[in-house]
């Protein structure tokens, strides 16, 4: 099992207690204190033996083909710019038959142009990444993947809208106008969905 964008491992913990003890996770992660954070959830957590971490972009997957039973990423794949690549990568990496477990962020409708370049310029955390749903599934299926299976939608709230503008934090992030959030209130959402290789 491969997860993109690992960050501070959490998922990495819950998918070693999947794999059991003859599995294998691997953890990827474009950032190194991402990557340093991740060892130190798999010490304290006694999973060496089972997870590894590397760092790497997630368009250059540090993989050999076809060797990878699930590739996982939880709302991360919408943070890359060339998304088309990334889904490419977790083809190639995986067996006939595998299949990707995702969760990203997509908007519900076209962003106007001037509010998605401010989103941009100020890289709002997972908002500025945000692409018409239907646009993502078309990059998902023009990869290679089939048989998408929409788990769960979700319209983000308010709240959970200045926390996406805001990840991974206050301290990381510039401040986001708040006319520019009100105005994609309803138009952003969280879906979760499974795909295969054929």
């Amino acid at each position: 099992m491969v997860d993109l964008g690992c960050g501070g491992g959490i998922d990495l913990v819950l998918a070693a207690n999947r794999v059991g003890e003859t599995g294998r996770v691997v953890g990827i992660d474009m950032t190194p204190q991402m990557i340093e954070r991740a060892r130190q959830v798999i010490a304290e957590a006694m999973i060496e033996g089972t997870v590894d971490v590397r760092l790497a972009d997630l368009t250059r997957l540090p993989l050999p083909n076809g060797g990878v039973d699930v590739v996982m990423s939880n709302c991360v794949i919408n943070l890359c710019l060339d998304k088309r690549a990334v889904y490419r990568e977790a083809l190639r990496v995986l067996r006939s038959s595998g299949r990707i477990a995702i969760s990203d962020v997509v908007s519900t409708e076209r962003i106007p142009p001037e509010l998605l370049e401010r989103f941009q310029s100020t890289w709002a955390g997972c908002l500025a990444g945000a692409i018409p749903e239907g646009d993502y599934f078309d990059v998902v299926r023009s990869a290679g993947f089939a048989g998408i299976e929409i788990i769960a939608r979700h319209l983000l709230t308010p709240d959970e809208l200045l926390a996406m503008a805001h990840c991974p934090g206050h301290d990381y992030t510039p401040a986001v106008r708040e006319e520019d959030l009100e105005a994609v209130q309803g138009k952003i959402a969280s879906v979760k969905f499974v795909a295969t290789k054929p």
